[in-house]
């Protein structure tokens, strides 16, 4: 039997790469995205199914969650990509971009993770996972937004993960490092272990194939983050303040 998935951020980036590799690896994938053309482009490929969907008009959401369960799909996966970042200056912060940062980032996977989880319960090995960032580990210049965006969105996995945990429906949390995307290409900085969109996807598919709570690539990074975090308070903040420069 043809597993399914539904995959947000699906018209570019990881989101795309993850549809793709899914696809080929026999799935029903439901490709969400605001992009209406690039997702029927996307559609062309054997098992992708467009799902035209702003995630942050929660109308919309509810009525096209609602709509699958009328036409009885069944999940196996919801995976929650879609993201987006928004670089701040300190000394005159910008509130819309928080909220506009915020809005997709955490918000709507909130949303999602409301509208979707009805479609996991009748699935024999329900998954929800969930997209974060390592960019919360540590204080990145100009993240103020975006790292305290993916900062929430990895607690509310964790936090959602022990809630469910006798629904039968499992919560896995990514947290990728630099993945070279059109967001990260416009970055103006250097950015250590930049892995490609298919390597993610790979990274990404194969840890849940296993099951793993927790998804954390390319693992160099992850290390280099964890022992700053270990250094004293006082010098940690030190070694990022001359990091910015």
């Amino acid at each position: 039997m043809t597993s399914t998935c539904l995959i947000t951020g699906a018209s570019s980036g990881i989101g795309h790469a993850l549809a793709l590799y899914y696809a080929a690896n026999g799935w029903t994938v439901y490709a969400v995205a605001r992009s209406e053309d690039k997702l029927n482009q996307l559609a062309q490929h054997t098992g992708i199914k467009a799902l035209p969907l702003d995630l942050t008009d929660t109308a919309a959401l509810c009525s096209a969650a609602e709509q699958l369960l009328e036409e009885g799909v069944v999940l196996d996966l919801v995976l929650l990509n879609a993201g987006t970042c928004e670089y701040v200056d300190a000394t005159d912060l910008d509130l819309a971009a928080f909220e506009r940062t915020f809005a997709i980032n955490f918000h709507a996977v909130v949303a999602a993770s409301k509208y979707f989880m009805p479609l996991l319960k009748a699935s024999m090995s329900p998954q929800l996972a969930i997209v974060s960032s390592m960019a919360h580990f540590f204080p990145f210049t100009r993240a103020q937004a975006y790292g305290a965006s993916k900062a929430a969105v990895s607690y509310f996995a964790d936090s959602l993960r022990i809630d469910l945990v006798d629904s039968g429906i499992s919560v896995s949390l990514i947290e990728p490092g630099f993945v070279d995307t059109p967001l990260t290409q416009k970055n103006d900085f250097s950015m250590p272990f930049l892995v490609s969109t298919d390597t993610a996807a790979k990274r990404i598919y194969t840890g849940l194939a296993a099951g793993k709570q927790r998804i954390r690539f390319p693992r160099r990074l992850s290390i280099m983050l964890k022992l700053l975090a270990l250094l004293p308070y006082r010098l940690r903040n030190n070694v990022a303040a001359r990091m910015k420069q």
